[in-house]
């Protein structure tokens, strides 16, 4: 199973430097520059992109509903439902129902009845509008962010920080041993050569991470209109 240590040496082989960290606990200035940057690679490889194994799907959690309170009061014109943005929330991504971010789940789900899914068994709106903003109602204010949406039983969808390399894709490690690349190309000295191809490399490792993750995926077919299924 990869480790934290070999997205170091990973990206230390793609500066062309023939340096080898053996842990995070070295006491030398290759292994000090990885530790001082890897968190920040990580993260912005994370936030680049909608990646499946980083993804969570959480019941939101209310914070206020605007229309309890006078009209005077509005905090946040224009929406009515406040909730908060989950503490370990990297990137958001979505609002979203009981139904996710199916494109058509009665087609999908032939198993499914208004037995299972009760009365809420309507068309969406699977991707309800939504705006974060900075923390204005609870004491003291301005030290988190505020989900802002229309939407009563909201779902988020939203990226987090996952920081356990084996569950990772290899190329989603290599994307981020080359983001790390980037920052400690400087302090270690590597050639100029090196640093550019890095740069250049990073964005097409980008694409193959994204690329490698949608050959795992099967998306659900979108539904015919009603005009076409009343031909069959």
């Amino acid at each position: 199973m990869s480790t934290v240590v070999d997205v170091y040496n990973l990206a230390l082989t793609n500066l062309d430097l023939s340096s080898v960290v053996n842990s995070v606990n070295d006491n030398s200035a290759v292994a000090s520059a990885c530790n001082r940057w890897y968190d920040w690679a990580r993260r912005k490889t994370l936030e680049r992109a909608y990646w499946d194994f980083a993804t969570k799907y959480p019941a939101l959690s209310m914070v206020l509903d605007q229309t309890t309170i006078p009209d005077t009061q509005i905090v946040y014109p224009g929406w009515r439902y406040v909730y908060a943005r989950p503490v370990d929330c990297l990137r958001f991504l979505a609002v979203t129902t009981i139904f996710g971010l199916r494109v058509n789940p009665f087609l999908s789900f032939l198993w499914s009845s208004n037995a299972f899914w009760g009365t809420t068994a309507s068309w969406g709106p699977f991707n309800p509008p939504y705006q974060e903003a900075l923390d204005q109602i609870q004491s003291p204010p301005n030290n988190s962010i505020n989900i802002l949406t229309d939407q009563t039983c909201a779902y988020g969808v939203y990226v987090t920080d996952v920081t356990n390399v084996g569950v990772w894709s290899t190329t989603f490690m290599e994307a981020v041993a080359l983001q790390l690349a980037v920052p400690i190309a400087g302090p270690l000295s590597a050639n100029q050569g090196a640093k550019a191809r890095v740069k250049k490399e990073l964005e097409d490792a980008i694409t193959r991470a994204l690329a490698h993750q949608f050959s795992q995926r099967q998306e659900d077919p979108y539904p015919d209109s009603p005009a076409i299924t009343a031909r069959n």
